[in-house]
């Protein structure tokens, strides 16, 4: 609160210089001279500003150019990411297709198999009949 009461009297001691300069000026050329100052004082004012500005602008593109290269690399990677998990859906595809149709190859093989040892059995117990049959005759009575 303090440096900001003498800055402010500071400002307005300046302030009061200048204008008794510019009142004290009998000679014309004098104030030309001084408005010459001024106005030098204001353009390197601006071309402070326009460069602290341009500055400013620089690091902030240099920012986006690193967050722009920063997603470029995270899109590479991403892209990379998704190639790998389509060839291994391929491969996995491929598989579950081979697997099927094994699957379905053994389940008609086991039903072939079945049905043979379905007529294998009925051709067993029809010839154990037929030998007990003729050998025993007392089988034939009950056959």
């Amino acid at each position: 609160m303090i440096n900001y009461k003498k800055l402010r009297e500071q400002k307005a001691a300046e302030q009061r210089s200048k204008r008794k300069e510019l009142f004290s000026m009998n000679n014309q050329s004098l104030f030309e001279e001084w408005q010459n100052v001024r106005q030098r004082n204001g353009l390197k004012a601006q071309a402070m500003q326009a460069t602290e500005s341009l500055s400013s602008l620089v690091s902030k593109m240099g920012e986006q150019l690193q967050r722009s290269e920063n997603t470029t690399t995270t899109l590479i990677h991403s892209s990379d990411v998704l190639k790998t998990t389509h060839g291994q859906y391929g491969t996995i595809n491929q598989t579950i297709k081979t697997g099927s149709k094994l699957i379905s190859k053994y389940a008609r093989r086991e039903f072939t198999d079945r049905i043979l040892i379905a007529l294998a059995l009925f051709v067993y117990f029809g010839v154990v009949l037929y030998i007990l049959r003729k050998r025993l005759p007392l089988v034939s009575y009950f056959i």
